[in-house]
């Protein structure tokens, strides 16, 4: 969906700077050193805590050998997927080392301490690599994908998640759109007739996930999630948002990141160097590293129905009024592939080269 035009004006820019403030929780160095105290992790000095300032979503705290995260809100289990994937594939394959979890047990939050793994923040000098080199990194990342594919469960959901799992995935994914549209009409955020022409459209293709087996899913794979040296990747990192999901799903942040990486920094300092850059030049190892989720038949037509959900889920959080109005006339103009055209048409139809 190309809402381009919105996300490159300065205003929306500091709109969402401002907004990464207010939703995200900020705790002392002070509170850190006690949760750190209370769980038996010595040799921290509190003068060189700092905060994670990339663009993070959830409280981030580095000391020079530890990323520390924090959650307040007993109601949602953020970090957990971070763990699992530490204790399955740690050692193995380049991922993060967590070196303790706790959830309001032994603290009064939720809490992950990792080791800071070795290597550059790939967000911070992609630019300064070769095509060759940044495909191999590349190529790397997705053996990592099809080693989380590995990791099964029976529901869907999210990763550590006990609560609101499924067993249908099209019954999960109708549930959470439902969600959406609630917030969306509670907040008059969109206008009636247009919220109603999706809703139509989605729960008449949403059966199309019917048949579908949960595997481990990073949904928020790019640059700033990926550490290396030279040529070797030494880390995927922030497993925060972390799905019980279909394969296919994995495409979404992967796709977004070959066709307009910019859309992972916006608010942050880094905008700038990636706006109106892309890594097209990802997409033959793309298919080729991951080709049994290209094999799909259906693909195109479920990554367009991710697209659709995943946007009016945006709106729902209402991060921009500019960008919510930006937002729904492109899924209502142009996601609402009620052909084989306008499906190839469709946002991800383009990068695909459908």
């Amino acid at each position: 969906m190309d809402e381009q035009k919105i996300t490159d004006s300065k205003k929306y820019q500091q709109e969402i700077a401002e907004q990464y403030k207010k939703r995200v929780s900020k705790f002392s160095s002070k509170e850190i050193m006690e949760v750190l105290r209370v769980l038996g992790i010595t040799g921290v000095e509190q003068e060189l805590i700092q905060e994670a300032v990339a663009g993070n979503m959830n409280a981030t705290y580095l000391t020079p050998s530890l990323v520390i995260k924090i959650n307040k809100d007993k109601g949602v289990c953020k970090y957990l997927a971070n763990k699992i994937v530490s204790d399955k594939l740690f050692g193995q394959y380049p991922v993060v080392k967590v070196r303790d979890y706790d959830f309001f047990e032994k603290t009064n939050y939720e809490i992950l301490i990792m080791e800071r793994a070795s290597g550059t923040l790939l967000l911070d000098d992609i630019f300064e690599l070769s095509d060759k080199s940044q495909i191999d990194l590349f190529t790397q990342v997705l053996a990592v994908v099809k080693q989380l594919f590995a990791i099964g469960f029976d529901k869907f959901g999210p990763v550590g998640s006990e609560v609101g799992l499924l067993p249908i995935y099209a019954e999960l994914l109708a549930s959470e759109f439902g969600r959406h549209l609630r917030a969306i009409r509670e907040q008059k955020l969109c206008d009636e007739k247009d919220i109603e022409k999706v809703e139509k459209y989605f729960l008449e293709n949403v059966g199309i996930f019917n048949d579908e087996k949960p595997v481990f899913i990073h949904t928020d794979l790019h640059m700033g999630n990926i550490l290396h040296e030279g040529n070797r990747l030494t880390a995927i990192i922030d497993f925060d948002s972390a799905l019980q999901a279909p394969k296919t799903r994995t495409l979404v942040s992967l796709l977004g990141y070959i066709d307009n990486p910019a859309q992972f920094v916006e608010g942050t300092k880094d905008f700038q160097k990636y706006k109106g850059k892309s890594f097209y030049h990802f997409l033959p190892a793309l298919r080729e590293g991951l080709s049994d989720v290209f094999n799909d038949r259906l693909l195109l037509k479920k990554l367009n129905m991710y697209g659709v959900s995943i946007g009016m889920m945006w709106i729902a959080g209402n991060w921009s009024s500019d960008w919510n109005k930006e937002m729904i006339r492109n899924i209502v103009d142009n996601e609402l592939a009620d052909s084989e055209e306008k499906l190839r048409q469709s946002y991800f139809g383009k990068i695909l080269g459908y």
